[in-house]
């Protein structure tokens, strides 16, 4: 398994936000989490890569266990990409994207130059490899930002609902990106309700609710014969408008 997820737990103060989460990712899966708001599905993603530490439970990534000793080194085989895209305003879009290979893979300058300008050119952006991020629009800070993870080279990707901030104009050009990578054979871990997306691309949907998995299964399962009436009533209000 490149992801395991053990039995993972968080709180903070009184509230706890996830109460054993576990699950496993093969090279090369696309699956995709999806719940109502406040279930603890963006805290599990930053668990994952311990930018939130979790209290109980253990990560895996290729078989190794993520420790505060080995951190750094594990955190250059996941990437995150972040909803509100975290691009460094100071810095032409194609030093963006050179900046990780420069700073935690120790690439030379020109080397790190050249791989951005293929990433940005996976991501449809290489026209815009000169321009600051204010000069994009949000889908193209976001392929941007998607490119940045993509130059780390990393085993897999995390995706915190990375079109919740574009209007559905934009949302199609980063889904249309994440469909490629997903076809690639990248192994991604998307929270989103972009049902297109999930139909498309997911290997497998992970419905959480109340800080616990309580469905998960192929797209075909969770959209066409969901086994949980709260899976039902939530799928039916992001497809149809209903009252969930």
């Amino acid at each position: 398994m490149l992801l395991r997820v053990e039995n993972i737990h968080k709180s903070y103060g009184a509230a706890e936000i996830l109460k054993g989460v576990s699950f496993d990712m093969a090279p090369g899966q696309s699956k995709v989490i999806m719940g109502p708001s406040g279930t603890g599905k963006s805290t599990l993603l930053r668990c994952i890569n311990h930018l939130t530490p979790p209290d109980k439970g253990r990560i895996f990534v290729d078989g190794e266990e993520l420790t505060a000793k080995n951190l750094n080194t594990m955190r250059q085989k996941v990437a995150f990409v972040f909803q509100d895209f975290n691009l460094f305003t100071h810095l032409r879009t194609v030093e963006n994207v050179a900046i990780g290979p420069r700073k935690l893979r120790g690439f030379g300058k020109k080397a790190a130059l050249d791989l951005a300008y293929k990433e940005l050119e996976r991501v449809g952006l290489s026209d815009r490899a000169d321009a600051y991020p204010a000069e994009l629009s949000g889908g193209q800070q976001q392929r941007a930002s998607i490119a940045r993870a993509l130059a780390m080279e990393p085993k897999l990707i995390l995706f915190d609902e990375p079109t919740s901030a574009l209007d559905p104009e934009l949302t199609g050009e980063v889904v249309s990106v994440m469909n490629k990578l997903a076809s690639e054979g990248m192994t991604m871990l998307v929270v989103s309700h972009e049902i297109g997306f999930a139909r498309k691309a997911a290997d497998e949907i992970i419905f959480m609710e109340g800080g616990k998995i309580i469905e998960q299964g192929p797209p075909s399962q969770i959209f066409n014969a969901p086994q949980q009436d709260r899976t039902r009533a939530f799928l039916n209000v992001i497809e149809h408008g209903d009252d969930a």
